[in-house]
């Protein structure tokens, strides 16, 4: 009972990091998404900003010079919101870029430490402790 307890207690963790680049690399894919969505929801509020500004200058022009300032505000505030948002599309892009790229990595790493360790040798009636010998 307690030999059982023990080999569940030291390959719980290891099962439980079994797919940890897979979990990276997917997460790394929802960051890029999430970029991407940022992104384009900030040139969006540029583009309202911009509206906001022609809408001011028509005010002002009818001589409406408190509602086109108000409106100035507004539109500035947007732009500004719309900026930092693209920006912060930009930034978890490009950390989600590196996450998948790490994820990959890490893939690769498991794989070739895998593939270097065979489980028999080639040669069994060879060992590696065998000096050679020169031929005669």
């Amino acid at each position: 009972m307690k030999m059982w307890l023990l080999v569940l207690a030291l390959t719980a963790p290891v099962a439980a990091r079994a797919d940890r680049a897979e979990r990276i690399e997917k997460r790394g894919e929802r960051m890029e998404k999430q970029g991407e969505r940022r992104e384009k929801r900030g040139e969006k509020l540029e583009q309202k900003a911009e509206a906001k500004k022609e809408k001011a200058d028509e005010l002002r022009a009818a001589g409406h010079d408190k509602a086109a300032n108000a409106l100035d505000r507004a539109a500035n505030r947007e732009e500004r919101r719309g900026e930092r948002m693209e920006k912060q599309g930009q930034r978890r892009e490009k950390r989600g870029e590196r996450l998948e790229k790490r994820g990959q990595a890490l893939e690769n790493r498991k794989a070739n430490a895998n593939a270097a360790t065979p489980a028999t040798p080639a040669d069994p009636g060879v060992t590696s402790a065998t000096p050679a010998t020169p031929a005669h």
